[in-house]
Order: structure tokens, then sequence, then C-alpha cells
């Protein structure tokens, strides 16, 4: 894995394999990125809340794409307080957008996007590319 040295205001990012070893490598660096590399201390919550909900896109991409990788960008505000991640990837076979779905009792899966809507503040597909983002704290400008 790639040295992490984010800039607190700056943009870190990091290309993972689309592979299922891949979700967890995903959520240490993220988890690493935001509690050993930053200058600022970003509360365990919001860490928390980030890597698992950094887990269920990177997941996302895996399952629901055709792409053979997925890059995660991390922004940490000054203070710490606000975080912004995008997962980007190569988008799925129909041309879709991500959606909530709704899931039964008995479904094994679809609550991915549920989790990220009820945790974030600011959710959505990105603009630019295929993939999903997240903001927690008051929203960062993309």
């Amino acid at each position: 894995m790639q040295s992490i040295a984010p800039v607190i205001g700056e943009t870190s990012t990091h290309t993972f394999p689309c592979h299922a070893a891949s979700v967890g490598r995903a959520r240490r660096w993220l988890a690493d990125m935001l509690s050993l590399h930053c200058a600022v201390n970003v509360p365990g919550d919001v860490s928390a809340t980030a890597v698992l909900l950094l887990s269920e896109l990177a997941t996302n991409s895996l399952r629901h794409t055709v792409s053979t990788r997925f890059t995660v960008a991390a922004h940490v505000s000054p203070g710490g307080l606000r975080v912004r991640v995008r997962v980007e990837d190569q988008g799925s076979p129909t041309g879709g957008t991500p959606r909530l779905l709704d899931a039964g009792p008995q479904s094994e899966g679809g609550r991915g996007l549920a989790l990220v809507e009820q945790f974030a503040d600011r959710w959505g597909p990105l603009d630019s590319a295929p993939g999903v983002y997240f903001h927690l704290g008051r929203a960062i400008p993309e």
C-alpha cells in the first residue's frame, strides 16, 4: 500500500483493485489516514462512520459495477470536523446511477446505500465519473 501523507485541507487518494480483500484494505487506509496521519484529531465517531460508509461503497463497487479498480479520495477539513469521501469506479453494466433499494427483512443485501443515507450528512452519485460521495459534518464544496 502506498504511503499516506495527507495535508489537511487537501485530498488524499488511493486506488485499489476490485477484489474482496480490497474492501478491508480501503477501510484500513482510511482509518489510518484519519487517525495516524492527520495533523488534526478527527473525532472517533466521525472516523468510525467514515470507515463504515466507505466499506459499503467499496463493496458496492465490487458487487454492482464492471470495475477492475476503485479509487478512494478523502478530504479532511481544517479542524478535522468535516470529512468528504469519494469512491470512484468504472460504472455499472447498465450505466445507471446508484440508488436506494427497498430491501425486505429477508433480503441478504441492498442496505448499503440505506446506511449511507442514514449516517451521512450529504451523499449522492458523483457528477464527473461513476461512483458515490458522502460528507460527514457540514458540507465541503466539491
